[in-house]
């Protein structure tokens, strides 16, 4: 059997194709399929060209593919767009079975093995998404850029604009991010930053969302800022946890697992110390743990989940070694 996994999101789109073992067939990356910050036009043609390089390296044709579940971001958030959405992909999948899900339930699949628990997603957006050993299911944040999205790469990369405004003012003393800023954008007058974020990157959200990595080198150069933003950034991921621990029925003494994904974690110990600090202040038992599978991983093994039924310790094990492998190539 074989079963086809995506992971949509705002700067890439990728697409596996594994067997009920978990070995991997087919592999293939995209642009950004963010119907929301493009179009369902772009949408579809994304999807479309990623599944056809994924069976064409797996030597299948769609109608082979005996389940699939594709991570859409944005999915369900606005209600005349899920139809929209899922006749398109019925059309690329020529009447195969599958099941569109929102981004954060494919990075949940994979950092958790589908198994229950909270995954926060925290790359050019941000959400968190949980589902207790009951199969209730809740999420939190995920609001969008300009109604939310906090903790997101483009919230941060929002916020170093703003602190390199102020430190070229004078209103906050200058520190490494400021000369970091300009020696990455190429500035030489500081006003040219307003050029470079209006003109030449639009202000579109997954440009701006590239200018997190600035303050990740700051940081390692002991930034005073960045460093600060990255823990409001922990503490925005921790009340987005917290609220969905509030949503679910986990018992009183449950060992609550909380993973995570997204581009955001890149930055380690910056983001992950705050926020476990956080998460030990409460009075609930949560350990935060390192994700299992990527998200695409995670959204093949839940189309093989919910086609068989099942998925064990052995399938999981498989994939991981395929993505170690995937990983090294």
């Amino acid at each position: 059997m074989k079963f086809l996994g995506i992971d949509g999101g705002g700067t890439k789109t990728e697409f596996i194709i594994i067997d009920e073992a978990g070995h991997v067939f087919g592999h293939a990356i995209q642009p950004a399929c963010h119907y929301k910050q493009t179009s369902l036009e772009t949408f579809e043609n994304v999807i479309r060209e990623g599944i056809m390089e994924a069976c064409h390296e797996s030597n299948i044709s769609i109608k082979d593919i005996d389940f699939s579940v594709i991570g859409v971001p944005g999915y369900g958030e606005i209600q005349e767009d899920i139809q929209s959405i899922d006749e398109i992909v019925k059309k690329i999948l020529d009447e195969t079975s599958f099941k569109c899900v929102n981004d954060a339930v494919v990075a949940w699949a994979g950092s958790l093995g589908c198994e229950a628990g909270i995954n926060i997603v925290a790359g050019t957006g941000a959400i968190g998404y949980g589902i207790d050993s009951k199969g209730n299911m809740a999420r939190a944040s995920g609001w969008g850029p300009f109604c939310g999205d906090e903790g997101s790469a483009y919230w941060l990369g929002k916020k170093a604009i703003e602190i390199f405004a102020k430190e070229s003012d004078g209103r906050l003393k200058k520190t490494p991010l400021y000369n970091i800023v300009r020696s990455e954008l190429g500035i030489e007058s500081d006003f040219d930053l307003l050029d470079i974020v209006i003109n030449r990157m639009e202000m579109k959200r997954d440009e701006v969302a590239k200018l997190a990595k600035l303050l990740y080198k700051a940081a390692k150069e002991d930034d005073i800022y960045a460093i600060e933003l990255y823990c409001n950034a922990a503490y925005e991921h921790f009340l987005t946890i917290r609220t969905i621990i509030d949503k679910l029925d986990f018992e009183p003494e449950e060992r609550i697992l909380v993973s995570y994904s997204g581009g955001i974690f890149n930055a380690g110990e910056y983001v992950l110390a705050p926020l476990e600090k956080h998460l030990k202040k409460g009075s609930r038992h949560v350990d935060l743990i390192t994700p299992i599978l990527k998200p695409v991983f995670g959204a093949a093994l839940y189309a093989l989940t919910i086609k068989l039924g099942k998925q064990n310790a052995d399938i999981i094990k498989t994939l991981m070694t395929e993505q170690e492998k995937w990983e090294a190539n």
